[in-house]
């Protein structure tokens, strides 16, 4: 059987390392958590002395803030992967993610899928990386996903190509050609995903209607919603959620 991954948790909010540490199923995922700390500092006098293989971080916190503990990190080279967390859907903070290596970001309320989807998926990466040397390139582009997808959550009803080109500062032909070549989608397609995959989340909420997810999302009204909402997963929001409450 192999051995979990190694998993490191920084969060001021005690509350906030104590959900994320106990209550979330990291082992059926294959992960341990080896330690929670409260601020930057803490998780990196623990990494210069102990082994580990993510460390999942908040970015605002007082001492020595996430993005400062991703540079320390990368400075000194410790081999560990990187995840932040945010209160604010701000692409900003994802952009300069991208500076230290950052696999991905997460916006709070933290939702369960997500955490599974991600966590899943960084796994599968670290054991893709353990049996065969990845290209550098490859190494930019999921957190590059990352911040067009934080994006499109920060101005949903602007998000063009040339917005999102001149917000990230990515060149749009980049931006494109990344898109076609990962995921063989292009830039609105991308969009289309990255909104629809959000709605799912919020429908989870049931106090929100769907016109309200729909202008959370960047409809001008719930039925152009509801029609691409059908389009991408064959059936209508209120299905949706109730099929999620079965």
């Amino acid at each position: 059987m192999p051995q979990p991954l190694r998993l490191i948790i920084v969060d001021d909010e005690s509350f906030m390392r104590d959900n994320l540490a106990h209550l979330f199923p990291w082992e059926e995922l294959g992960y341990e958590v080896a330690s929670v700390f409260a601020n930057g500092r803490e998780a990196l006098a623990y990494l210069e002395h102990n082994p580990a293989d993510v460390v999942l971080t908040d970015i605002q916190m007082p001492v020595m803030d996430g993005l400062e503990l991703a540079r320390c990190i990368r400075e000194q080279n410790i081999p560990v992967r990187l995840v932040f967390l945010s209160a604010y859907s701000d692409f900003e903070y994802a952009r300069k993610g991208i500076l230290y290596g950052a696999d991905d970001y997460l916006v709070k309320p933290v939702r369960y899928q997500e955490l599974v989807n991600l966590f899943t998926r960084l796994k599968d990466s670290i054991g893709a990386a353990a049996r065969e040397t990845v290209p550098e390139p490859d190494q930019e582009e999921e957190p590059t996903l990352a911040v067009l997808s934080a994006c499109i959550r920060e101005h949903p009803g602007e998000i063009s190509l040339d917005f999102a080109s001149r917000a990230t500062g990515l060149d749009s032909e980049f931006i494109s050609g990344l898109l076609k070549e990962r995921l063989s989608m292009t830039f609105p397609e991308f969009v289309c995903r990255e909104k629809m995959i959000w709605a799912a989340g919020l429908l989870r909420d049931i106090h929100l209607s769907i016109g309200e997810i729909a202008a959370r999302t960047g409809y001008t009204n719930s039925k152009n919603f509801s029609r691409a909402f059908h389009n991408y997963y064959h059936m209508t929001p209120m299905q949706y959620r109730k099929k999620g409450e079965t």
